[in-house]
């Protein structure tokens, strides 16, 4: 699952460079220009985390065997098309939630076809790789998310920068906090949710109770998650 991990890692940073507004009026007006330069920075990140499994044969979908540079340029090919067709478009007004979901399923299904299970055994066999994935999926990812929820129940504006790194934080705060060993996480988890409360009781915090909830117990779900790749022997 190694390989899983790392082309899953480099999809999550392409989503930091390029899931936003001003890349995509960029992208309506130049299409083919978008194209070449997320398939190029998909591939060359890919082939830069990949660099040691590049010249076995990859299992695509699991009976393809094709050098693993093909492989990874396929992956960036699809991600690129995922984009063009699943990716926000100027004038839609609803369905941005299911929109999102798929195109956050298709993706990772093909990344996972693409990788080569047979060889690397062990889910959550690199922590680092985890590690990663999930301050990007709790940080970018579900600030996203929420985002696309809100949008087709309110009709929300884009959150503000300072808005994006304020829930960010949190986010990560509690994810880190269920990290640390032990039972200390419990006192911890404790107190910053406390804080939490009481800075958005006094508008310190201006989140809905959606955004609220669901970066609590999203942030707790991923941690948990990878605590038990790293607490466990699996």
């Amino acid at each position: 699952m190694i390989v899983f991990w790392r082309l899953l890692l480099v999809y999550y940073i392409c989503a930091v460079l390029f899931y936003n507004r001003r890349f995509f009026a960029w992208r309506d007006k130049h299409p083919v220009s978008s194209y070449v330069l997320q398939i190029s920075t998909f591939f060359v990140l890919g082939i830069i985390f990949c660099s040691h499994f590049l010249y076995r044969n990859w299992l695509v979908a699991e009976f393809w065997p094709v050098p693993g540079y093909w492989a990874v340029f396929m992956a960036a090919v699809c991600y690129a098309l995922l984009n063009r067709l699943l990716v926000y478009h100027p004038g839609q007004k609803k369905g941005h939630t299911v929109v999102f979901l798929l195109h956050d399923t298709l993706t990772i299904a093909f990344l996972l076809a693409c990788s080569p299970l047979y060889k690397t055994g062990n889910f959550m066999l690199e922590p680092w790789t985890v590690f990663a994935v999930a301050i990007l999926v709790i940080t970018k990812m579900f600030s996203l998310f929420i985002y696309m929820v809100e949008q087709d129940w309110y009709g929300d504006a884009f959150p503000t920068l300072d808005e994006s790194f304020v829930t960010m934080l949190m986010r990560l705060i509690f994810f880190l906090i269920i990290l640390l060993p032990g039972w200390r996480w419990v006192l911890w988890f404790l107190v910053w949710l406390w804080a939490c409360l009481i800075a958005k009781k006094n508008r310190l915090m201006d989140l809905s109770p959606f955004a609220m909830y669901f970066s609590i117990f999203g942030s707790m779900a991923v941690g948990f998650l990878v605590r038990y790749g790293w607490y466990v022997d699996l």
